[in-house]
């Protein structure tokens, strides 16, 4: 046997190998104890998504009624484009009644509006035939609306008429002025 003089080794004395063997158990411990908080705040997040996963599933179902398939974001987009079309046939009071006011002539009373989705009519009085003829060519040239007459009564003064109204499509070039 050889001496560990002779070799140029030294060993360590038995004291520090257990002190070494104390701070590797304790660092092993500490790694164990962080890979461990770690699994358990990944599976607290896993579980949140989930959770989450299933309420936004869940709002799809009630938007989409019924199954929202594979993509149901997709699908909103396309009822969300399909209920803006509609809506760009439909009348909208407010610019109806702003079609009607901005080329009214001085006498004009619009008596009763009554609206449907995508039609209405209109009556008022007007002072005079004239005032009416030129009403009429006024609101010929609005861009969302069609207006025609349905009825004038020129018995009464002042005149008395009704006005079909009509949303234009609006995804179609306005119409323009000849």
């Amino acid at each position: 046997m050889q001496n560990n003089a002779d070799t140029g080794h030294q060993c360590l004395p038995e004291a520090e190998h257990r002190r070494y063997g104390r701070i590797l158990l304790a660092v092993t411990v500490a790694g164990a104890l962080f890979c461990a908080g770690q699994a358990v705040r990944w599976w607290q997040e896993h579980t949140r998504a989930l959770r989450l996963e299933q309420a936004v599933h869940e709002v799809y179902k009630r938007a989409l009624g019924g199954d929202p398939g594979k993509s149901p974001y997709g699908r909103l987009q396309f009822e969300l484009g399909k209920l803006r079309a509609d809506a760009s046939q439909r009348l909208d009071l407010v610019e109806l009644l702003a079609a009607l006011s901005r080329r009214a002539p001085e006498g004009l009373r619009i008596t009763t509006v009554s609206m449907a989705a995508q039609s209405g009519v209109v009556s008022g009085t007007v002072v005079t035939r004239e005032d009416f003829d030129r009403y009429q060519a006024a609101l010929a040239a609005e861009g969302f609306f069609t207006f025609s007459v349905r009825s004038v009564d020129a018995n009464h003064a002042p005149l008395r008429f009704e006005l079909a109204v009509k949303a234009r499509n609006r995804a179609a070039p306005p119409k323009e002025d000849q």
